[in-house]
């Protein structure tokens, strides 16, 4: 299967860093996979909804996921190369700006 994986949106000051979605061979589209900054790196986070149990309380589950390590291996690479191909050809604003200095405005 062949995964062409797209960067839809930045986001700042959050460990979730990209918002992603994924072609499956020309064929499907997955909307909403999260790129995550976690302690051992970078990883792909798969689209979620959430849910009330019985007793209340909120619970998310995926509602897409690789079924082999395989595809899970191949799907993250596919996206981690975009954002990493994204953050380099059109990195945004706030990206490349040195840490705590805000931009003057005008």
């Amino acid at each position: 299967m062949k995964f062409s994986a797209k960067i839809d949106r930045f986001v700042k000051d959050s460990p979730i860093k990209a918002i992603a979605s994924v072609t499956l061979d020309g064929m499907f589209v997955v909307k909403n996979l999260r790129v995550v900054d976690g302690a051992k790196g970078c990883f792909v986070a798969m689209p979620q909804e959430s849910y009330q149990d019985k007793q209340g309380k909120t619970c998310y589950r995926d509602t897409f996921f690789p079924m082999t390590p395989n595809a899970r291996q191949a799907l993250e690479a596919a996206v981690l190369s975009a954002y990493d191909v994204q953050m380099y050809e059109n990195p945004p604003d706030w990206a490349t700006e040195p840490e705590g200095i805000l931009p003057m405005s005008l």
